[in-house]
């Protein structure tokens, strides 16, 4: 008696004389057991699902392209996978889909974030960041030299003592409404003086009926001459 068994399977067929048939045997599966595949297993032709496929291993996950065409040989346009390094060892972790002559990564319309005058960084994959160039843009916190750029001090304001705006102004020198300033070779127009006035020196007045300092005008006073 033989004791060795093939489990590859052939078919069994049943002679039926009532029909004049030879009927194939086949086992009946229960649907409602849970059966675990230890194999690889080919599906031929379409698969659907009436509940969520899990997959612990993912679904097309790969460490990187040449293990993803050493399993998918044959790719069709519109198979996915995903490939978690590149070729170099660097990681990705990227969605691809096969157009139909090769795979593309399916990031979206976006192939690159540059950075433009004033900023810094950018890149052509994974998370970027642009950063203020400190150097071109002036911050809240950092110092600046500005050249040929005009304030609008009607909406902005500009504050420092008087001492600091004289340094930074080159061709004259600010004074004060509210302190003492000492006048030198200065010529006011159309003056209104109010209190006292002290001199050292002589205060010329000219123009109608002014003949000359404050002095001479007072002596012509005292002689009746004005």
């Amino acid at each position: 008696m033989p004791t060795t068994f093939n489990y590859s399977g052939k078919p069994a067929f049943m002679y039926d004389q009532e029909s004049d048939q030879w009927l194939q045997l086949g086992g009946a599966i229960d649907t409602s057991s849970a059966y675990t595949w230890s194999g690889v297993n080919a599906f031929s032709s379409d698969v659907s699902f009436a509940d969520s496929l899990t997959s612990r291993e993912g679904i097309n996950n790969f460490l990187n392209p040449a293990a993803r065409d050493a399993a998918i040989t044959s790719p069709v346009h519109g198979t996915v996978a995903f490939v978690r390094q590149d070729s170099g060892g660097n990681t990705i972790n990227q969605w691809q889909y096969y157009n139909g002559s090769a795979w593309v990564a399916n990031d979206g319309d976006i192939s690159a974030v540059s950075s433009g005058v004033g900023l810094t960084g950018g890149g052509t994959a994974g998370a970027l960041t642009l950063t203020v160039d400190t150097t071109f843009v002036a911050t809240t916190s950092n110092t600046m030299t500005l050249t040929n750029k005009t304030l609008a001090l009607g909406s902005n304001t500009v504050s420092g003592t008087l001492a600091q705006f004289n340094t930074a102004v080159t061709d004259a020198d600010l004074v004060s409404l509210a302190g003492s300033e000492t006048l030198t070779n200065k010529t006011l127009t159309a003056p209104i003086l109010t209190g006292a006035v002290t001199s050292t020196g002589d205060i010329i007045m000219t123009g109608a009926g002014h003949v000359g300092s404050i002095k001479d005008e007072f002596m012509m006073i005292l002689m009746g001459a004005l």
